[in-house]
């Protein structure tokens, strides 16, 4: 996996898998957590921008990427600091997004 990048058009953090050599690869389970774990706050970011911005259609879309990545990280063999690391992230991302839907509904009411 690759570092989290910029697409230059819109802005957005990608992440992008890249595996391609012929011969065998020593692993690092800790690099690829830590990668996820730096596109999962990356798109923490850009929620937080869209709401400041108050592009809510875009909320809703960069909250569907945070949970897939959260999804990966799950997935991926953990050590005690990773698993650690994703119970954070996690409790984070539940936590903001009852703060969002909040949000919602004021905004609604406000209409």
């Amino acid at each position: 996996m690759s570092a989290p990048a910029r697409d230059p058009v819109r802005g957005r953090p990608q992440l992008t898998v890249v595996r391609g050599t012929r011969g065998p690869v020593a692993r690092d389970a800790a690099s690829d957590w830590r990668r996820v774990a730096g596109a999962i706050l990356a798109c923490t970011q850009e929620l937080t921008r869209h709401i400041l911005e108050q592009r809510w259609g875009r909320v809703d879309e960069a909250l569907r990427e945070r949970r897939e990545l959260l999804g990966w990280f799950a997935r991926l063999p953990l050590d005690t600091e990773g698993r650690r690391a994703l119970r954070s992230l996690r409790e984070a991302a539940e936590e903001s997004e009852v703060a969002i839907a909040g949000m919602l509904r004021a905004r609604d009411r406000q209409r």
